[in-house]
């Protein structure tokens, strides 16, 4: 009888035990935690502790956060997004903590001091709903265990920090590429809780960039985030504060200038030599100038294929462009050297009345006119013949007033050529000299259609050289002014891009 009693005794209080661990279990507090368990503990918390309540409810509860960045392991320009390696730390005050001042015997009388306690603890504490805005992903590296710590000091601030990697969206606008610089905000905040019960500050900021062997396009600087980025407007929900950093980053161009910029400006250096090579010499003209063009065009095309996706044209575009631009207006001037060559094939015969048609027959003794030429003309070449009626003249002389013409005879004999020819050179020399006294004509001559058609293709080059003189000359100053134009639009006086997600969105 007395067993009995000692077992139902045993029953009864395991029952209570049981019941009681429940309903501590019930309030979100652990035995092995609650204060005044039969576990001893340094750091407990009430049995009446609900992980559910807010730490203060009369003043807003402050949480700092420490970022220590390790390393940015990839900056991807096609989904828009960073990722990097960090030590992500969330401190907090929790006036409901109890410590028992035997924990901090024997060590650093700092009341700041914080001192590790176990993970565990995190389970049944509150923690604030920190939310990472335009998060990607978050991933917790672990090893053995999760690498997370957490740390409470005799103020009864807790600090919870995690080893991870973050990859978030930045809205990138590439107008300026590759001589653009964006600015990614990283901001951290409540996702429930406004201003007036919880407010967040950026305690300790910090980018090691530990890992050398990370080739990244940009230089990366990291700064705080400005005042006007350290509020979200929610509307009817009120105002949340937000905490972070801005990540700046510079592109570096030395790739690019080496790559792009300087091949493809030789390439219109290389263009104008075509100015040089004579317009006859049209397979070495023509084929510099189109091997030219074609690589520009390749080279334009692999620039749009590795180029990100932007609004307008990108930087590197409209100088790819404009080089294009500048070899096809090489080639432009070329083709209608071309075309003028073409319709000046066809030259005209000499004149009928024995001159050139640029000469006048009063300044022949002060051009090039009359050059020796295959056959003479005389006056009778037109009326020799005989028999026709009538009277010609040749500058105002008339045939029937000259010595020996004999214009009803079908014969003439030399003699009486010679004589005609030189009566008719001392009248227009007397005609020409009372103009000009200092004019004396020589015999008119005709000219050969050979040597005509020589003459006609000299000055046909001479007034090609001056055109291919005066574009050698253009060109490279247009090409110098729009180089000055380009590099001060884009990378010297370009803003730097801030780029908000919601107005992104």
């Amino acid at each position: 009888m007395g067993n009995l009693r000692i077992e139902f005794r045993l029953l009864a209080f395991a029952l209570l035990l049981w019941a009681k661990t429940k309903f501590v279990a019930a309030l979100g507090v652990s035995e092995n935690i609650a204060c005044g368990s039969m576990i001893p503990t340094y750091v407990c918390l009430p049995r009446n502790y609900s992980s559910m309540d807010i730490p203060m409810t009369d003043v807003p509860n402050h949480i700092g956060i420490e970022i220590h960045i390790s390393d940015v392991l990839k900056i991807n320009d096609r989904d828009f997004s960073i990722t990097f390696s960090l030590y992500f730390n969330v401190q907090w005050r929790e006036p409901r903590l109890q410590i028992d001042q035997n924990f901090f015997q024997n060590r650093s009388i700092d009341v700041d001091q914080l001192q590790p306690v176990d993970l565990n603890l995190i389970n049944d504490l509150w923690v604030p709903n920190v939310f990472i805005y335009n998060l990607k992903t978050f991933k917790v590296i672990d090893v053995l265990s999760k690498l997370a710590g957490l740390w409470v000091n005799a103020k009864n601030e807790i600090m919870y920090s995690q080893a991870s990697q973050i990859t978030f969206i930045c809205p990138m606008i590439f107008n300026y590429f590759p001589l653009d610089t964006q600015v990614c905000k990283f901001q951290v905040g409540s996702y429930s809780y406004n201003t007036e019960k919880m407010t967040f500050g950026v305690s300790q900021l910090g980018y090691a960039h530990t890992s050398r062997s990370i080739v990244l396009d940009y230089d990366i600087a990291i700064h705080k985030l400005r005042s006007d980025d350290r509020i979200f407007e929610g509307g009817s929900l009120g105002n949340f504060s937000l905490a972070g950093f801005e990540m700046i980053l510079h592109r570096h161009v030395s790739h690019y200038i080496i790559n792009y910029y300087l091949p493809s400006g030789l390439f219109v250096v290389v263009s104008w030599i075509s100015f040089l090579v004579p317009a006859e010499i049209i397979p070495g003209r023509m084929a510099l100038l189109v091997t030219l063009f074609l690589v520009l065009v390749n080279i334009f095309n692999t620039v749009t294929t590795n180029t990100p996706k932007a609004e307008g044209l990108t930087a590197i575009e409209a100088w790819m462009l404009s080089c294009i631009l500048f070899v096809f207006a090489t080639l432009a001037e070329y083709a209608c050297l071309l075309y003028s060559r073409g319709s000046d094939i066809e030259l005209q015969p000499p004149s009928a009345n024995g001159w050139d048609d640029d000469c006048d027959p009063c300044s022949l003794a002060t051009t090039n006119c009359n050059q020796p030429h295959s056959q003479p003309r005389t006056p009778l070449d037109n009326g020799g013949g005989g028999g026709t009626e009538g009277t010609d003249t040749t500058n105002g002389v008339e045939m029937r007033d000259m010595p020996g013409s004999n214009r009803g005879s079908k014969d003439g004999t030399p003699e009486e050529m010679t004589e005609l020819t030189e009566h008719l050179r001392r009248h227009t020399s007397r005609h020409c000299s009372a103009r000009d006294p200092r004019i004396s004509i020589t015999r008119p001559t005709t000219l050969d259609p050979k040597r005509a058609l020589l003459l006609a293709r000299q000055k046909q080059a001479l007034r090609h050289a001056k055109i291919d003189r005066f574009f050698l000359i253009f060109f490279p100053l247009l090409f110098l002014i729009f180089n000055v134009v380009y590099w001060l639009a884009y990378y010297y006086t370009h803003p730097i891009i801030r780029v908000d997600a919601e107005q992104k969105t």
